[in-house]
């Protein structure tokens, strides 16, 4: 078993901190209208791709959603960027290059690439007379397609946030330099090594760049999310105390005593297979410990995997035998 990077550790307690904070509710009605938001769009964003729908249907329908939801999602300058290109760049030449941008990206090199040309198309368009200088800030570009990739896959492209990218400039994760499209690829890696989703993950760098969130040291986490599994486990709370101690071995992953405690939750659950797994783990990371041994040979036994018995018996005689 590998050693964890301190740095994941470091997110993951963060994240354990966000969620048992009452912060977590603050954006429920906002998370819920923009979720609504998104899946109302996502059919007429892919159409608008596929070129079923023009961009007239397009605007018309993300405006419709935007009201319905106060203006949460989308929002207000991504219309109103929207509106800006509809009335001064011509439709042959816009719907085309909007269609390829909003294409969904397969990597953030290549949503950097399709940025890149939005934008240099609409540099063109600038110097044709079509588009107002003042009209042509890169980051009305980024935004809108960060909004059209979002609605269509919410799970891995955030929409812009100016507060999140401080936070990870802050932290060390993102240059001063980059842009959309790497803070993309460190929101999707952060996202996935905390088990977030992609607006917990944003709410949750909000709440650090803000300072209303206190992350303690990995070790005092660790032991705290120890503690509390025991307790809840003692009062009966079985979820509860397993979601704990996986806390814990989220943390810190070599935590032998964290294993056992869990496959033996999962055994007094009748779950024997779950406590097959966390003891095959033990028995990986503590290889000479014999109560582990022990403990996997009677759900063996107990679940009649007769092979996997009789390869850990042989096993368990060597072990003795060398210790002799």
């Amino acid at each position: 078993m590998e050693e964890q990077d301190d740095v994941v550790t470091w997110w993951r307690c963060a994240y354990y901190q966000y969620r048992d904070s009452s912060m977590r509710w603050d954006h429920a009605d906002g998370d819920e209208a923009r979720d609504l938001a998104v899946t109302t769009l996502l059919n007429t964003v892919s159409e608008f791709v596929e070129g079923r729908w023009n961009l007239g249907t397009l605007k018309y329908r993300m405006d419709e959603a935007s009201q319905a939801s106060t203006f949460i999602f989308p929002e207000r300058s991504v219309s109103a960027t929207l509106q800006d290109l509809a009335m001064s760049v011509p439709l042959e030449v816009l719907e085309p290059a909007l269609r390829r941008a909003a294409s969904l990206p397969d990597s953030p090199g290549e949503a950097k690439g399709a940025l890149m040309d939005l934008e240099e198309l609409m540099e063109r368009e600038v110097s044709r007379g079509h588009l107002h200088r003042s009209q042509a800030q890169g980051h009305r570009w980024t935004e809108l397609l960060a909004t059209l990739w979002h609605i269509q896959d919410p799970l891995t492209w955030p929409l812009v946030s100016m507060i999140g990218m401080r936070c990870l400039r802050h932290r060390g994760e993102l240059g001063t330099e980059d842009d959309y499209a790497e803070y993309a690829s460190i929101m999707q890696r952060l996202s996935s090594s905390i088990g977030a989703s992609m607006m917990e993950t944003e709410h949750l760098l909000a709440s650090l760049e803000e300072g209303d969130l206190h992350v303690p040291d990995a070790e005092e986490c660790h032991q705290s999310y120890l503690k509390r599994a025991e307790d809840s486990a003692a009062s009966g709370l079985t979820e509860e105390s397993l979601e704990l101690f996986e806390r814990a071995l989220a943390l810190r992953p070599r935590t032998p005593m964290a294993l056992m405690r869990k496959a033996e939750l999962y055994e007094g659950k009748g779950l024997l297979m779950a406590s097959i797994g966390e003891m095959e783990t033990l028995v990986e990371l503590e290889p000479v410990d014999l109560t582990a041994h022990r403990k996997l040979l009677s759900l063996y036994k107990a679940q009649g995997m007769i092979r996997e018995h009789n390869i850990e018996v042989r096993r368990f005689k060597a072990l003795k035998e060398s210790r002799k």
